[in-house]
């Protein structure tokens, strides 16, 4: 396997996704959702359409935690939660987009997978009102105001049963307001947009126009269904995709204009046969006001049976419950992803930020404070000792070695001398811990400890970087690590995390991701993950995968067991039956690793 093969696994992109848009991201379980400050998607198959549907669905959601207020109350009505989800989604996809250009990209193939699977299809005047206004809202804001080209045609057919159901009145107004989804910029007016729309369905049933209900919405300097000044508020650019809307509503003007000037000819006839006629009597005149008033009374119950239709459409959907709502987009994809879904092995847990007790940690600091020096000073002579200029002897240069230049007499041309200086380790070690119910009773404290000495003692070494997480999470979570120490932390200003205590079970396989993912994104070439445990793992055969997976991508995985054999798990292992040879034991470990680069 090569190390390409680990780089674009799932949890490895998801935590480069998750360091880029600054979120926590989990990978494992069957289900795909966010609770507002994480993301968590299932562990999936290795196909390229469930990879699609990941990464957009993780863009999405990152989109939610950075810039969607969860503490807004939502709308009460069914129907009102559809909208605000629909417009919310528009505006911070916009926001990511804007942010982070390539997640157009990321974002757009899942609608295009939508599309093709058939998933995604415009509404039929058959459908509930509430899915008609639902999924022209969705196909409507997303092809005008989220520009994705591939909703033009579906765009265009919602627009047309849009009309059908609710009058061409309410479409030319809901445009109006659609038309402010660039200029949204928090989530408490992406609600009060949705509130508008849902005024402007009310107006329907109280027999009010919708001109007149939006008017009531509208500000006092800008006039209802005057389009331009939102656009132009909003820095709107609808040159090429807005063609489908502008042309609709030119023709809908053409057929107004030829509807006119076919009456006005038919004026200009009559007008004449009259003039030909001679004087018409009264009997004459009364037939042709009896008509016109028959036509007019056609034409008002025409428009009173329209007004009708589209109040009865309102009222179905304003009291439609979820069922009789088209559901949301990437809850949609969501439930793709949980029916693609592995197993329930946690991936990539989430990492809990953790300051613990600082006098604790003072203590702990002063408790390995000697030992430290002590091996930082080992560690120091054996990296300086290391990197000395060395020499040897060589059949050509440029300086003789007197004291090699008898072996000229003997026909040994090795009586020149050459020098070569050893490089850096250069190395980033991730250290990871298992505080597993077992080992509470010392063997907790003890480990972390000897953890602290030893990062304490790297601290100062060029080429070293370290960081230390403890798995399980502070409440024995398998989706969760607890990150004690990071590269660039300094240990006096992260003692307290060093202070903590067992819990939990031992979810290895988590944990080992975490530490991969970390260490695939540090630049030091030579990187090592170095497990300090005194159990089996919950899931041996996942964690023996995992392990096989870093290897071939040159990660180096070595174990150390307290007590217990770990040589069956890690390529390279030690075992320590004695809980005061720890520290000795991470040190030889690491000074070894440092000399073998």
């Amino acid at each position: 396997m090569r190390l390409s093969t680990l780089n674009d696994a799932l949890p490895i992109v998801a935590a480069a996704y998750g360091r880029k848009f600054g979120v926590k991201v989990r990978v494992g379980g069957q289900n795909a959702f966010t609770d507002g400050q994480s993301i968590n998607i299932p562990g999936l198959s290795e196909e390229a359409q469930s990879r699609t549907l990941a990464y957009g669905f993780l863009a999405h959601e990152a989109g939610h935690v950075r810039f969607t207020d969860f503490t807004q109350a939502r709308h009460p009505q069914p129907l009102g939660k559809l909208l605000e989800g629909v417009i919310e989604d528009i505006r911070i996809e916009a926001a990511m987009i804007t942010t982070y250009p390539g997640t157009r990209k990321t974002l757009d193939a899942v609608l295009e997978h939508l599309i093709e699977a058939g998933r995604m299809q415009p509404p039929s005047d058959q459908d509930p009102p509430g899915q008609v206004l639902g999924n022209a809202v969705l196909l409507i804001g997303r092809y005008h105001y989220r520009r994705q080209s591939a909703l033009q045609m579906h765009s265009q057919q919602s627009e047309e049963v849009l009309s059908q159901v609710f009058g061409q009145q309410f479409v030319r107004q809901l445009h109006g307001l659609l038309a402010e989804i660039p200029g949204l910029t928090c989530t408490a007016e992406t609600m009060a947009l949705a509130q508008r729309i849902i005024s402007l369905l009310e107006s329907l049933l109280q027999g009010q126009s919708p001109e007149q209900a939006n008017a009531a919405d509208q500000p006092d300097n800008q006039p209802a269904g005057d389009h331009t000044a939102d656009d132009q508020a909003s820095g709107k650019d609808n040159s090429a995709q807005d063609d489908s809307y502008q042309e609709g509503q030119q023709a809908s003007g053409e057929d107004c204009a030829g509807a006119s000037a076919d009456d006005g000819a038919d004026a200009e006839a009559s007008a004449a046969t009259d003039a030909d006629s001679g004087d018409e009597d009264h009997h004459k005149q009364t037939s042709d006001s009896t008509s016109q008033q028959g036509s007019t009374s056609q034409q008002g119950c025409s428009l009173e049976q329209d007004s009708s239709l589209a109040a009865q459409a309102a009222q179905a959907a304003l009291q439609a419950d979820k069922d009789a709502l088209p559901e949301d987009l990437f809850e949609a994809v969501g439930n793709i992803l949980q029916s693609h879904s592995s197993d329930d092995t946690q991936l990539l847990p989430t990492a809990q930020s953790y300051q613990g007790d600082a006098e604790l940690g003072k203590e702990a600091l002063e408790r390995v404070k000697v030992h430290s020096a002590h091996l930082n000073a080992q560690l120091h002579g054996l990296v300086q000792s290391q990197r000395l200029t060395r020499s040897r002897t060589a059949r050509s240069g440029r300086r003789l070695s007197a004291k090699h230049l008898h072996r000229f007499g003997v026909a040994d041309s090795r009586i020149f001398r050459a020098s070569r200086a050893q490089p850096a380790p250069n190395t980033a070690l991730h250290l990871l811990i298992d505080l597993s119910l077992s080992m509470q009773g010392g063997p907790d404290r003890l480990a972390l400890d000897a953890a602290m000495s030893l990062a304490l003692a790297l601290e100062s070494i060029n080429g070293v970087s370290r960081a230390v997480s403890v798995f399980p999470g502070l409440r024995g979570q398998s989706s969760y690590v607890t990150q004690v120490l990071a590269h660039d932390d300094r240990v006096s200003s992260r003692t307290g995390a060093f202070v903590q205590k067992a819990r939990g079970s031992t979810p290895m396989t988590g944990a080992l991701w975490f530490a991969a993912a970390d260490l695939l994104a540090r630049s030091e070439p030579r990187k090592v993950v170095l497990v300090l445990t005194d159990g089996e793992p919950n899931d041996t055969d996942s964690t023996l995968s995992m392990i096989s997976r870093a290897q071939s991508a040159q990660l180096e995985m070595i174990g150390i067991g307290i007590q217990h054999r770990v040589d069956h798990l890690f390529p390279q292992a030690i075992r320590i039956d004695q809980l005061s040879e720890l520290k000795n034991s991470l040190f030889d470990v690491t000074g070894q690793l440092l000399l073998s680069h």
